[in-house]
């Protein structure tokens, strides 16, 4: 119990009383006078099991509204309140995780009207100091201003501290994409290994779509004769809750409740694949595009389809067991592919660069580029840009000709 301030002595017994008192010392409050939590009880380890759970109430603490609470129990309530109804699962269980490893360890014991710019920085401080990236220090300390931003806004906090400072830099990863002659290594490579496999890379290298799109792609969303894909579902593992009204006692986790339902904002749309994985619209409302499908993948998908085992859900690219496949799994195979090829072994995401890289170097349109992708904006877009070696040679050669001979 790291956070709790103050002594926790044995449990002594009170001839006066005829009790045994397990008291919690946290120290002197405000008012100057020490603060103290008695918990008492006939038998000695009933006192001390009322203690412990006094602690962890302590230590868990929720909002009150009219108080000023610390830093964690405000970020708590945030993420459970006011976040949970704004974003998808994925981003919020990152904001959980922040506030969890990061900002309850190291600054979540200050009251919020109390926090400071030095508070703020010392939390940066710490996050480095685990050894972690400048990029991760800024992740935390945008989750930070934009849940004190609303505890300004609901009148909880006078002013945001992250506002008084500047946002931390961090150095930009170059993106990697693969080039037009690895993209032909890997492709030759995978044609060896099956319908199913070739049809999958394939299908990463020139759709460039985001992973948990293309494991979510359903065949009755492909259209071989119009050559057509509908990108407009993915699949994604969703954090369960206890159902509304529900009969759990305390210490039930919710993915063992019998009512248990998706811990979604109610706003959301989804529909159920397997367990705890859910068929859930795509990243931004750009990412809802058809999308049209080369011919060379046509016929790759032609050919899987033709050999492929009918399954429940109907995916076009499952598991054995006809299930959505692991995307640790599917990265994994991926990873081996490009040792295999003999190329550099780039994450799996990096097959959308290469997808808008080789058709910046074709000369397509940077609009008809981004809704290929899904971007909601042309910046998204030319964040994954990249100019490969061959149209960097062909364009230096223009100006080479203007050389004196």
């Amino acid at each position: 119990m790291t956070a709790i301030r103050g002594d926790i002595h044995p449990p002594r017994w009170s001839e006066s009383k005829q009790l045994w008192i397990a008291e919690i010392d946290l120290g002197v409050g405000p008012d100057g006078r020490r603060n103290r939590i008695a918990c008492t009880s006939r038998n000695r380890d009933t006192a001390i099991a009322k203690r412990r759970a006094k602690l962890m109430e302590i230590e868990d603490g929720t909002y009150i509204p009219g108080q000023k609470p610390k830093v964690s129990v405000w970020m708590q309530h945030w993420c459970d309140t006011i976040a949970h109804e704004n974003l998808k699962p994925r981003v919020l269980q990152n904001y959980r995780s922040f506030l969890k490893v990061h900002i309850r360890p190291s600054i979540g014991e200050r009251r919020l009207d109390k926090l400071t710019v030095d508070d703020v920085r010392r939390l940066h401080a710490d996050i480095r100091d685990k050894g972690l990236s400048d990029r991760m220090v800024q992740e935390v300390h945008a989750t930070l201003s934009k849940c004190l931003k609303d505890a300004v806004r609901e009148g909880v906090l006078d002013k945001n501290p992250c506002d008084r400072m500047d946002r931390p830099r961090a150095r930009m990863e170059p993106r990697g994409a693969f080039s037009r002659v690895e993209a032909q290594a890997i492709l030759t490579t995978a044609r060896g290994d099956g319908p199913k496999l070739y049809s999958r890379w394939l299908a990463a290298l020139v759709l460039g779509g985001r992973q948990a799109e293309l494991l979510g792609l359903e065949w009755d969303r492909v259209d071989l004769d119009r050559g057509l894909a509908d990108l407009s579902w993915q699949i994604q593992r969703i954090p369960w809750r206890h159902g509304h009204g529900c009969a759990c006692g305390d210490g039930v986790s919710a993915s063992r409740c019998r009512h248990r339902e998706p811990d979604v904002p109610s706003w959301m749309d989804l529909r159920h694949a397997h367990g705890g994985i859910w068929f859930t619209p795509p990243k931004t409302s750009a990412s809802v595009r058809v999308v049209p499908l080369p011919s060379p993948l046509v016929d790759a998908l032609r050919e899987w389809r033709d050999v492929s085992p009918a399954t429940t859900l109907g995916l076009v690219w499952p598991d054995e067991s006809g299930k959505p496949e692991n995307p640790k799994a599917d990265g994994a195979a991926w990873k081996e592919l490009c040792v295999r090829a003999g190329v550099r072994p780039l994450t799996l995401h990096s097959t959308r660069h290469t997808m808008v890289t080789l058709l910046l170097e074709s000369g397509v349109s940077p609009e008809v580029i981004r809704q290929l992708a899904g971007h909601s904006t042309i910046l998204s877009t030319r964040n994954y840009m990249h100019l490969g070696q061959d149209a960097a040679r062909d364009a230096l050669a223009v100006l080479g000709g203007y050389a004196p001979q």
